[in-house]
């Protein structure tokens, strides 16, 4: 073989580097599997990736045209844009060290069902609290005793499952300006037979509004701007999640903070369904108490008076048969 080859080899390698492949079976959610699914534990696998960083393209782009077409020099562009975006990278996971991007989603997925589901929801400190499921969290392949374990543990029928595939900052290149991105493997799963009612991949970005430049100067000078943007992409998945379930999420303009502001009442609908949430997981309250105050909080926050809770027709879940998944 040529020298030319191994020189082609090892630029092919250097493009696949850090891309990860993810080899699941997808599951659609169908509707009817909503009427097995009353209680819903939210749950992360509590190893999330590093920050992934690649806004070095525009550059890599001027230097290639300096460097010509010849093999090596552009060999050599490519190494050097590499080690630039792993210093971007360490730089970037130092700034938000102590950020668990898992925790973020589970918190955000949490608030996101209360407002726009008629599910019930365990609160995140519930779980987090819990040793049993932490080491339960840490089981990627669980098998059915492990579902069973956290539905006893939680009295909830459903589990869903979320793992952080990837997240960061990247530039397309030619002059574009970066976008945060994440992508999310989602698994729900009935927490008596083990049975996988929903899996599937789900990705977001979002754009953050600036050149690549201004965006390296800013985020070292300002912490809590890396913060927001990856904290605004998480919350688009978790939208794209309710959304793949079915449900309408056209109230989550209620958790904006300019609307809170700008809003006859001013209140944190977040924070107020989340304290009442966790009278209903410690039963000081009944569920239909619950969501007869859920209710209302979400109107008094659109400025309404309550205006009392529509009827759903559900059935129980002692009443059916689970479903099968093949």
């Amino acid at each position: 073989m040529t020298k030319k080859y191994y020189v082609y080899l090892l630029i092919s390698l250097l493009l696949l580097a850090g891309c990860k492949t993810t080899n699941v079976s997808l599951i659609p959610y169908r509707k009817e599997y909503s009427k097995f699914v009353n209680d819903v534990a939210i749950m992360h696998h509590p190893e999330s990736p590093q920050i992934d960083v690649d806004i070095r393209n525009d550059e890599m782009f001027i230097s290639s045209l300096a460097a010509g077409p010849m093999i090596i020099p552009q060999l050599m562009m490519m190494l050097a844009k590499n080690s630039a975006n792993e210093e971007d990278a360490m730089a970037f996971n130092e700034i938000i060290f102590d950020l668990n991007i898992g925790d973020v989603l589970c918190e955000k997925l949490n608030t996101k069902f209360q407002l726009c589901s008629y599910f019930h929801v365990v609160p995140q400190r519930s779980i987090v609290s819990s040793n049993t499921l932490w080491r339960l969290m840490e089981e990627k392949n669980k098998d059915v005793k492990d579902y069973v374990q956290v539905g006893t543990e939680l009295g909830i029928d459903t589990i869903l499952e979320t793992d952080v595939l990837s997240f960061g900052i990247k530039d397309p290149g030619i002059f574009s300006d970066p976008y945060a991105f994440i992508k999310v493997d989602v698994k729900m799963t009935t927490a008596a037979e083990g049975i996988v009612i929903w899996r599937d991949i789900v990705q977001a970005r979002t754009e953050i509004g600036m050149n690549t430049v201004d965006l390296v100067d800013i985020v070292y000078t300002d912490e809590e701007f890396l913060r927001k943007k990856l904290e605004e992409v998480v919350d688009a998945v978790s939208e794209q999640c309710l959304e793949k379930l079915g449900f309408d999420t056209n109230n989550t303009y209620l958790l904006e903070e300019e609307y809170i502001k700008k809003s006859r009442y001013k209140m944190n609908i977040a924070d107020k369904l989340n304290e009442l949430n966790v009278l209903r997981h410690e039963n000081f309250i009944s569920n239909v108490d619950y969501d007869k105050t859920k209710h209302d909080l979400i109107e008094k926050a659109k400025g309404r008076n309550g205006a009392g809770l529509r009827t759903e027709t559900k059935l129980s879940s002692t009443a059916i048969t689970s479903p099968t998944v093949k």
